[in-house]
């Protein structure tokens, strides 16, 4: 079970592997439709019992998409920063509230891809940009 010499045996037990792959890939390119793709895929990430595993795999080998819970922006600074093998600072649910406030998303979609109350999303985002 070994991809580009990498043992990959841990995807068997990846929560993706019963989602279909394009959930994974954004096909908007910037915006509030961009982050609302890639949030649909990092909530299936951020249950994956081998989320570290497929992290340390995407930020060796794989240039695109949304793998180990973050997206090809976010690999690209952890690599920028050196800070591959070292736990990953991802923000929190307020600070990625007010950014897809910010960007122009409806509080009821962002209360959808959080999980939580759109009286929570108000809240969260009441006077402050990300």
């Amino acid at each position: 079970m070994s991809t580009l010499g990498v043992n990959t045996g841990w995807r068997a037990r990846a929560a993706c592997r019963d989602h279909d792959p394009e959930l994974f890939f954004p096909t908007a390119h910037s915006g509030p439709a961009r982050a609302a793709q890639a949030a649909a895929a990092k909530r299936v990430c951020a249950g994956c019992p081998v989320r570290e595993a497929c992290l340390r795999f995407a930020l060796a080998h794989l240039p695109h998409g949304v793998a180990g819970g973050l997206d090809e922006d976010e690999r690209r600074a952890v690599r920028r920063r050196g800070a591959v093998g070292r736990p990953v600072a991802r923000p929190g649910p307020r600070v990625l509230a007010r950014r897809a406030r910010a960007g122009g998303c409806s509080a009821a979609q962002v209360a959808m891809w959080l999980g939580v109350s759109t009286r929570t999303v108000h809240r969260w985002t009441a006077g402050g940009a990300a």
